[in-house]
């Protein structure tokens, strides 16, 4: 599996450098709380695509199964684009009828041990 919070830890630790001015190692970091066991019919598109990430990172893919249920219910179809050659993807949502052009993406890395969330072009 993906060492997703690791990364996630470095990210935060740098968006803490920009925003507040100070440095943070992202070892400091102790607590990652992502709590995706929540009402799946309260989110949004937007929110559901991101749960999903999260789900997949986690490789919970009985949860991401239940995500892309709740968004057929809504008319919207999930599937994950991945160019093996740049090592990158994407989660596309695609809303019917226009299913040619996502709705909304969400930027991935494809690595040896799993997929997780490109947190720098995701602008997480």
């Amino acid at each position: 599996m993906v060492d997703w919070e690791k990364e996630l830890r470095k990210y935060i630790a740098k968006k803490i450098k920009e925003k507040l001015g100070f440095d943070v190692n992202p070892d400091e970091i102790s607590t990652l709380e992502i709590n995706t066991d929540i009402d799946l019919t309260l989110l949004d598109i937007e929110e559901l695509a991101m749960v999903y990430a999260f789900a997949i990172m986690r490789e919970d893919f009985e949860h991401a199964k239940n995500i892309s249920d709740e968004l057929k219910t809504r008319d919207c179809e999930i599937k994950i684009d991945i160019d093996e050659k740049s090592k990158s993807g994407a989660i596309n949502v695609y809303m019917k009828p226009k299913t040619e052009v996502a709705y909304l993406d969400i930027k991935l890395k494809v690595l040896p041990d799993g997929m997780m969330i490109d947190f720098d072009k995701q602008e997480f």
